[in-house]
């Protein structure tokens, strides 16, 4: 193969490359909650996909209802806080910077993004976002960057649901297959929060595209 077929078969992959996502499928153990008549708290599954520019996050549930709340805890990288910024009762087995608090009784504006400063959450760089809800399923799409993420990082997450009151617990965690709390006045403890990793960047991509069809080469 011609150096100038090689740059063109390798340019063309590039183009192919960026419009690829990742998606990775969590599935969670149902009827592990205190309560197994609220289907709507129950996780399923949660499925994370990113195209490199934008992440998305949807959470399946056994049932769902209109006042179920979610929260979303990041960590990406490796500093943060055991708190979340809706201060509720959950023991996190990982520091987090970011946290996403949603519901769904409202049809726009309805979730919130909020950072960690490293003293406090940083509601004045709140990120107001809306999520999309198909059946059982609520999720959320926002930029990479909106977290500090580039192409190619791994970042450490869980989800759990919980109830309208200020002082609800989670009360199911994607990371646990067991009782995450024993009731709605007991604090929530997580497991081992879970690993994703987004697109690597099309450069990468393209260079180990071009090792393989260099080596091609060389065979043919």
């Amino acid at each position: 193969m011609k150096f100038s077929q090689l740059a063109t078969a390798v340019a063309a992959s590039i183009g192919s490359i960026a419009a690829v996502a990742a998606a990775d499928l969590y599935t969670d153990a149902t009827f592990d909650t205190f309560d197994n008549g609220l289907d709507n708290l129950d996780i399923s599954s949660v499925d994370v996909s990113d195209n490199g520019v934008d992440l998305t996050i949807a959470v399946s549930t056994r049932g769902f209802q209109t006042w179920t709340k979610y929260m979303l805890f990041f960590n990406t990288t490796g500093a943060g806080t055991s708190s979340n910024a809706w201060s509720r009762p959950v023991n996190v087995t990982s520091n987090i910077d970011y946290f996403i608090g949603s519901w769904v009784d409202a049809a726009t504006s309805n979730s919130q993004l909020v950072s960690w400063t490293g003293a406090a959450w940083n509601w004045g760089s709140e990120t107001v976002l809306t999520n999309s809800v198909a059946g059982n399923t609520v999720s959320w799409t926002f930029s990479l960057a909106s977290m500090g993420l580039s192409a190619g990082q791994t970042l450490y997450f869980d989800v759990a649901t919980s109830g309208g009151g200020g002082t609800d617990p989670g009360v199911d965690h994607l990371s646990r297959s067991d009782l995450a709390t024993s009731g709605w006045g007991s604090a929530s403890t997580s497991g081992n929060f879970l690993a994703y990793t987004t697109v690597p960047a099309p450069s990468v991509m393209a260079l180990l595209g071009l090792a393989g069809l260099a080596g091609r080469r060389r065979r043919g």
